[in-house]
């Protein structure tokens, strides 16, 4: 197991606990783009998924909410592709 399938697999069970630069590595890892937003905001955008993620960074972290909202995003893209 490498190192970044670790790192997803604590994003899948606890999204809190990550810090903001591992969950955008996890984020570009399953496919999302990273595009710059206006100040602080960083959006993240994936080809399956119709709405985009946007996260507010401060002090170099999000808030947990926007850890935990992005893992919720991730798993039903997951859940969708399986589907198929």
């Amino acid at each position: 197991m490498t190192s970044i399938e670790k790192l997803f697999d604590r994003f899948l069970n606890r999204p809190a606990s990550l810090k903001y630069v591992e969950i955008e590595r996890v984020l570009v890892y399953v496919g999302f783009q990273k595009i710059f937003a206006k100040g602080s905001h960083v959006k993240f955008k994936h080809c399956d998924s119709k709405s985009d993620l946007i996260i507010t960074i401060h002090c170099n972290d999000c808030k947990s909410f926007y850890k935990i909202y992005a893992a919720k995003i991730v798993k039903k893209l997951i859940y969708e592709k399986s589907k198929k």
